[in-house]
């Protein structure tokens, strides 16, 4: 019998584990990763991943434990196992177990591997309650209570590490006459369908809550005031594009406003500043519209 060579083997195993695997070099740079890690985070292939690090992915609010950890694994020779963390999925913030061992090659550290698995459905299992009175009925978004928890964390991680993060606030400003013409439930299918539009804008770095009624809130961490004005387009593109729903062609007109948390230091102050810059475009628009 023909023996099957340990690459072929291995290569089947990456493909086949449920599991995202992963490796890194010494500086925590990515290596390689499996088919299912690539999905899980919606790569489309491995050379988006290559020679970045988590940081540059921007899938933690709070990196610096991910970093400690697989300091540690790598200086130490110290394995960790199933450390439990979050980290941002397409808009989403998901929970993870994460395991990672070093890579020794003839005697020396030459790296990690790892692999982690989403835990996200068991543990709101587990909380199931909890879970539910965070996430919005109708759409599926977190909800304003979800949005008080998840922004104090934005906010802890600032003053740890001076990560300045901006919040959009996003309101329709027909909402009212698409419900008086069509009915409210036509307008429920419009929430729908902007919501699962803003979630694709938002970006994988981003946490879009519907923060009540047509109204919704963006939290993401920057890297300059381009990244903030790009973002802004584009959470705009998404809810002003002509859509088809029911048979109905229709076209939302939405006003948007943002803070960053360095313009107030207070999170209540942060939303009100957002609110009253995005009520100014709305006073704008009515201008335009006489």
């Amino acid at each position: 019998m023909d023996n099957i060579p340990i690459s072929v083997v291995l290569e089947n195993l990456l493909r086949l584990s449920p599991a995202g695997i992963f490796w890194k070099d010494t500086e925590r740079r990515f290596l390689g990763a499996n088919q299912m890690f690539l999905d899980y985070y919606g790569l489309e292939s491995v050379e988006n991943l290559i020679g970045k690090t988590d940081e540059d992915m921007g899938w933690h609010i709070d990196p610096a434990p991910f970093r400690a950890e697989e300091l540690r694994v790598i200086h130490n020779n110290e394995v960790s196992y199933k450390v439990p963390g979050q980290c941002i999925v397409k808009g989403k913030v998901r929970q993870i177990q994460a395991t990672k061992h070093p890579l020794i090659m003839d005697g020396k550290t030459v790296g990690l591997m790892g692999y982690f698995v989403d835990v996200t459905e068991t543990m709101a299992e587990r909380d199931r309650l909890a879970v539910l009175s965070q996430t919005d009925e109708l759409t599926g978004l977190l909800n304003r209570r979800a949005y008080t928890e998840i922004a104090s964390q934005y906010e802890q991680q600032y003053y740890k590490e001076g990560t300045d993060f901006v919040l959009y606030m996003l309101d329709f400003d027909n909402f009212k006459n698409i419900n008086d013409r069509h009915g409210h439930e036509y307008g429920n299918l419009i929430l729908r369908s902007v919501s699962k539009a803003l979630t694709q804008a938002a970006s994988d770095n981003s946490v879009l809550f519907r923060y009540g009624g047509d109204e919704f809130v963006i939290l993401h961490q920057y890297k300059d005031m381009e990244d903030i004005d790009t973002l802004e387009k584009k959470l705009m593109k998404a809810v002003v594009i002509p859509r088809n729903i029911d048979g109905i062609s229709i076209q939302v007109k939405a006003s948007i406003g943002h803070s960053c948390f360095s313009e107030t230091g207070y999170l209540s102050d942060m939303i009100e500043m957002a609110d009253r810059r995005m009520y100014d475009m709305k006073a704008e628009h009515r201008k335009e519209n006489k």
